[in-house]
């Protein structure tokens, strides 16, 4: 792992991003964390790097909210991310990274777009759904296995609950902290987590830590309604970004191929100009 300049603006802010997350204050921000680090390594090693990371702030945000957590949600959404997860190592290999970004960003898109222009009450409570959550709850452990980006799968079923702020929290804390856990045996089943990839976990350890301080403090600050509010937004800015990135990327890809396309049929025609030149057609 060489330490630059680029090192610094792409790695850094990505493990700050995730402190932060882990503080409760909206996991959706950390989405964009694996793809700025792949800027400067492979997506696997990213992958590895991160994972001791998120289950050490887990263990730190689990002890902050030990008493504030609701265990029906928890019994009842944990067995399904398990599933999720053991999909996801089978499957990993043959998943784009760009492909379920996409689907992590039109549920996230669906969902906020849906809060914010159909939804009359907004702070009308759902009930809990076996249906939903296990649905919800298997894509938040397979996207989390595959690209540490669980957090809006797993907010979509959470937000509509209403829990109370902290409550909220806990709960998410504790959910992700079982996933990870859940995925470790994975990981180094498939050799992805390493050696070296635990040292340069624990150098960049301090940044997570530095992060769940801030969102501790920014917490602390914020009334309810505020905190649910800003977590919609962010999931909402999240997820459009996650679009307007595969959108982007597909169209470029498309240029490409037509201007092949151009040129390989230019190329025919020469040939087909040529052999009727010579008389050869």
């Amino acid at each position: 792992m060489e330490i630059n300049l680029t090192f610094f603006l792409a790695v850094v802010p990505a493990i700050v991003l995730y402190g932060i997350a882990k503080s409760g204050l909206g996991g959706s921000i950390s989405l964009i964390s694996v793809p700025l680090m792949t800027l400067v390594m492979p997506l696997s090693q990213a992958l590895a790097i991160i994972l001791p990371i998120l289950i050490f702030s887990d263990m730190v945000a689990v002890y902050r909210f030990r008493k504030e957590f609701d265990l029906s949600t928890l019994k009842l959404i944990v067995p399904f991310a398990g599933i999720g997860i053991f999909i996801g190592s089978l499957t990993f290999s043959y998943f784009s990274e760009d492909i379920l970004k996409f689907i992590v960003g039109v549920m996230g898109f669906l969902f906020t777009a849906h809060y914010f222009i159909f939804k009359k009450n907004k702070d009308e409570k759902s009930k809990r759904n076996i249906l939903k959550g296990g649905l919800c709850s298997s894509i938040a452990g397979f996207t989390s296995f595959c690209v540490h980006a669980g957090g809006t799968p797993t907010s979509i079923y959470l937000l509509p609950l209403r829990l109370k702020k902290e409550i909220y929290v806990g709960t998410r804390v504790i959910f992700f902290t079982f996933v990870n856990l859940i995925k470790l045996p994975f990981y180094l089943h498939l050799s992805m987590l390493n050696l070296q990839t635990f040292k340069q976990s624990m150098i960049l350890l301090p940044l997570a830590v530095f992060g769940i301080y801030i969102g501790y403090k920014i917490l602390k600050i914020i009334d309810e309604k505020l905190f649910y509010n800003i977590l919609y937004v962010l999931i909402l800015v999240t997820s459009s970004k996650l679009i307007y990135d595969f959108l982007i990327k597909i169209t470029w890809q498309l240029i490409n191929f037509i201007s092949q396309y151009k040129l390989v049929k230019i190329e025919l025609i020469k040939i087909f100009m040529n052999l009727n030149r010579y008389k050869l057609w």
